[in-house]
């Protein structure tokens, strides 16, 4: 075989390697399990079910979301502490939540492989008091949700739930059953407590009664109420917890020894209103464990092709057929 020939086959086999990978079909790479507006429609249907009201989309709530879950999927540090030691509050303002009145957020983020979004509110969330009180929420009226998929294939979500301080909050609906079944108050009232020996105050918590709720029988700000026991917007109150109105001796002037508080003693409440028990049904469908996906097999074509590294792919190609023609060339002369 003469050296041209021999020239001309290699060349024909290097210019066959080169394009012997765009003859197959690239793996696709992996999507995330769900989306914003899924995971939305879980937790509405989840309040219908209780008998609550839905909340209402908001799609500044939804941008905060959005712009967590990339944080999270980018850094892979989960939590509520965001991008520059950010609250979920300042995230949303950040983004024009509320038009600049004052405003309330609370949030719920969750991550994990093939996680869907039933998976998301049923799984991960409803079992935790926290997560369960923010979906049940009778404070907040608007929500918004964001969904990423991490570098470890990983599935993110978060959801913002959110209201403008002085709106009112979501009405009640018909409990589960259908249109005949007994009406179920959202908002349970508040029976207020009368004063202890010492002037104090305190409020024993009832099952369906909200912070919001309780500053507003009580006529005090929710900014006290949170201070005075400790607690933040974030935190959830649960039956028979006693929660701190009005500090010993407030009421009590010209006093010159403080009395001894008593916080363990019954506060008699004052038979002012009567509440009505707001049934809570468990969900009926079984919740399922979430399966484990693998992590996307890596594929050079793909990521050599995609994002930042397209123009290095692009360079390689060109150098590689330049290296051909080059190849060609001195074939032709060397004859």
């Amino acid at each position: 075989m003469t050296h041209p020939l021999k020239r001309r086959l290699l060349a024909i086999l290097a210019l066959l390697c080169l394009i012997s990978p765009f003859l197959g079909t690239p793996e696709g790479a992996q999507a995330q399990a769900g989306a914003p507006y899924e995971v939305l429609a879980e937790i509405n249907g989840l309040r219908i079910a209780n008998g609550m009201a839905p909340l209402a989309e908001n799609q500044y709530l939804n941008l905060a979301a959005q712009n967590h879950a990339n944080w999270i999927a980018t850094t892979l540090q989960g939590g509520h502490t965001g991008e520059g030691g950010s609250t979920p509050a300042d995230r949303a303002l950040a983004v024009g939540y509320g038009g600049g009145a004052r405003v309330s957020v609370t949030e719920n983020w969750a991550r994990g492989p093939g996680l869907t979004a039933y998976n998301c509110v049923y799984t991960m969330w409803a079992p935790s008091s926290a997560h369960i009180s923010n979906m049940l929420t009778t404070w907040h009226n608007e929500f918004g949700a964001g969904v990423a998929l991490d570098s470890q294939g990983m599935t993110v979500y978060v959801v913002k739930f959110g209201h403008v301080v002085g709106s009112a909050p979501p009405q009640s609906t018909s409990a589960p059953g259908g249109p005949s079944g007994t009406q179920a108050p959202l908002i349970q009232s508040v029976v207020t407590s009368t004063s202890n020996p010492d002037g104090s105050v305190i409020h024993v918590v009832q099952f369906g009664q909200t912070l919001w709720g309780i500053a507003e029988a009580y006529e005090i700000s929710m900014i006290k109420l949170l201070e005075q026991n400790y607690l933040t917007e974030d935190s959830a109150i649960f039956p028979d917890q006693q929660l701190l109105i009005i500090p010993a001796n407030l009421e009590i002037e010209g006093e010159g020894e403080t009395p001894t508080p008593t916080p363990t003693e019954e506060p008699t409440p004052t038979p002012t209103a009567t509440r009505t028990p707001w049934p809570r049904t468990e969900a009926a469908t079984p919740l399922p464990t979430p399966n484990e996906v693998p992590n996307p097999r890596s594929n050079f074509l793909v990521n050599i092709f995609s994002g930042d590294t397209l123009w290095i792919g692009i360079g390689l190609v060109g150098v590689s057929l330049l290296g051909i023609v080059l190849l060609f060339i001195t074939s032709s002369r060397l004859r």
